[in-house]
């Protein structure tokens, strides 16, 4: 037996079998070139786009195409996809079926794909039985990535909105509490601005005091500079915390309207590179190739079977 799988056994049993091969040859062509033909195999034509992602942000270890691709490849994507082209339809699945979601999600990952290229960008392919339909489905899960994402900024933004509008509230708080304290300084004790009536009331009190004032002028006098002596230092502390919260407020406030204008901008998060387009030749099925395939595999299969007669017709010795 081992002797015919040496190259001299080999070349004689095929041309002892030749006209056989040629003929297990000649139909393994003709079937697999018959099944593969469009009657028995849909014609699949692919459309593509090569795109790159902008104004976007990474929110977490993940590249921005990185999460571009999770985001093409997310369930809510896919059914946006299924829902626009009644792709149960085109795959011939029924929604009856218990388990079409399924059988849907299979079917669609092996028409739809995409994947990162070394040079960061997104390769984004669909195949169908239409080449139109194909560059329409590329289309739209670009356009329904701009959602996407377009959703999730807004609603982030949204939560900042809300979060700032919070902020300002509790510190609009703050400083009408310090103001109501400082109101009371003001009808109570006279007080208006530290410093300037510290500097105005001392000058005054040097010049009634200079150019012989009554006593009752200078104790009207006096009497100021002793509110200012007991409440000043009070309300020179409100002065300089009603400053500061007026900072922290305004800063607040910018970033609430910068937030709010974030919640309504329009923004597009894709740069295509290569535009889709409806192919004009079929990508799947190869019928070459599986021809070839065919072929060799018969041709092979019909030596192990002759290798086999062969060895089990020749006398035991």
């Amino acid at each position: 037996m081992k002797n015919l799988f040496d190259n001299q056994g080999l070349f004689q049993l095929i041309w002892k079998w030749k006209v056989h091969l040629i003929i297990v040859g000649t139909i393994a062509v003709v079937v697999s070139a018959v099944f593969s033909s469009p009657y028995f195999i849909t014609p699949l034509y692919k459309s593509q786009a090569r795109i790159y992602p902008t104004n976007t942000t990474s929110y977490s270890e993940e590249s921005e195409s990185e999460q571009m691709v999770e985001i093409f490849n997310s369930t809510d994507i896919k059914r946006q996809v299924i829902e626009s082209f009644n792709l149960e339809d085109r795959f011939e699945i029924e929604k009856d079926d218990p388990f079409f979601q399924t059988k849907m999600l299979r079917k669609y990952n092996d028409r739809v794909q995409s994947k990162k290229t070394e040079y960061e960008s997104i390769e984004l392919e669909a195949l169908d039985a239409d080449p139109q339909i194909a560059c329409n489905i590329v289309d739209s899960i670009i356009i329904f990535y701009n959602r996407k994402v377009q959703e999730i900024r807004k609603q982030k933004h949204a939560e900042l909105a809300e979060s700032y509008s919070n902020d300002l509230k509790r510190k609009v708080g703050e400083i009408d509490s310090v103001v109501a304290k400082m109101e009371v300084l003001r009808r109570n004790y006279g007080m208006l601005e530290y410093e300037a009536q510290a500097q105005q009331l001392t000058q005054g009190y040097t010049d009634a005091l200079a150019r012989g004032a009554g006593p009752s002028a200078v104790a009207k006098i006096q009497k100021k500079l002793d509110n200012l002596a007991e409440k000043g230092g009070e309300f020179f502390r409100y002065q300089r915390a009603m400053e500061a919260l007026e900072i922290q407020r305004d800063t607040i406030n910018r970033r609430l309207d910068k937030a709010l204008s974030l919640v309504n901008k329009k923004e597009t998060y894709t740069m295509v590179v290569e535009e889709p387009f409806p192919a004009d030749k079929k990508s799947y099925p190869t019928r070459w190739l599986i021809v070839l395939v065919s072929l060799v595999a018969t041709e092979f299969l019909a030596l192990i079977a002759l290798f086999l007669i062969e060895g089990m017709s020749k006398p035991k010795s």
